[in-house]
């Protein structure tokens, strides 16, 4: 195999994927393999997106290589050798999504700082600690083939707990309620199991809110809500930290949940004509 034929199986690769080929291939000098990288860069076969990772450009769009579009999930997904397409971006790329978006959010055991690609945002995020010490980083994460590769995402049962749990990573409650409104089925018991693992009383407490509020698109049990609320918090919490916004007090699960939540503003009234 030749280093375009690599190219062609690798619309993206890192340093280390394409020095694995060349010691594959014989080529085990480091200065070597760079001058191999760096004459395919000059010859715009293919481009940097950062340091150690690179994407390939088709023949036809070498003439005009800065405006190829490369797949933005196929950067985020594969920049790290753990990464997995999460938050926000998981609903995108389940097509729930109701915003576009030009933001992309991985996880990853070792975040680095976001970075900036031809007009797109990359965000590297740290596993939840929890997920860590259990070594459960993986738990309900799927493997899908995008361009021939091979990439992770949450499932829409674990992105849903994520988001209630981190929601600055959402794109805000509105982005969250639209979503979820075009999720047609959740396996519940798959939900439970990824927030047990969780093991916060908080994101307990909203998850229960949340399942109340779905609670007929999803066919929700009251006795899934009763369990739930038993592991609610003793005290009271916000259902968003850090914003004090004016709220209601919902005892049943010790949450101050913001009054626009509640009324659902963003949705237009009807009106009588």
């Amino acid at each position: 195999m030749s280093a375009l034929e690599f190219f062609e199986k690798h619309p993206v690769f890192t340093r280390e994927e394409f020095c694995n080929f060349m010691i594959s291939r014989g080529t085990t000098n480091s200065h070597t393999q760079q001058a191999t990288l760096s004459y395919h860069l000059k010859k715009k076969h293919i481009v940097r997106i950062q340091k150690s990772f690179y994407a390939k450009i088709p023949l036809l769009a070498r003439n005009n290589f800065e405006s190829y579009s490369i797949d933005p999930y196929l950067i985020a997904g594969r920049i790290r050798r753990d990464a997995v397409l999460a938050y926000q971006s998981a609903f995108d790329f389940h097509g729930v999504s109701y915003s576009l978006h030009h933001q992309y959010l991985f996880m990853t055991r070792q975040p680095a700082r976001a970075f900036e690609f031809r007009g797109e945002k990359y965000i590297s995020l740290q596993f939840p600690k929890v997920l860590i010490e259990q070594h459960q980083e993986n738990f309900e994460v799927i493997t899908v083939e995008r361009q021939g590769m091979d990439i992770q995402v949450t499932s829409i049962e674990r992105t849903i707990v994520d988001v209630l749990d981190r929601p600055k990573h959402a794109g805000g409650w509105e982005e969250v309620w639209r979503s979820v409104e075009h999720i047609p089925i959740l396996n519940l018991n798959k939900v439970l199991e990824y927030a047990n693992l969780l093991n916060n009383a908080t994101t307990i407490a909203k998850l229960g809110f949340f399942l109340e509020q779905f609670q007929q698109q999803f066919d929700v049990n009251e006795s899934i809500l009763k369990s739930l609320e038993a592991r609610k918090p003793g005290s009271v919490h916000y259902l968003e930290r850090g914003k004090r916004e004016p709220g209601t007090l919902l005892s049943r699960w010790n949450l101050v949940v913001p009054n626009s939540i509640l009324k659902r503003e963003w949705e237009e009234p009807n009106e009588n004509f």
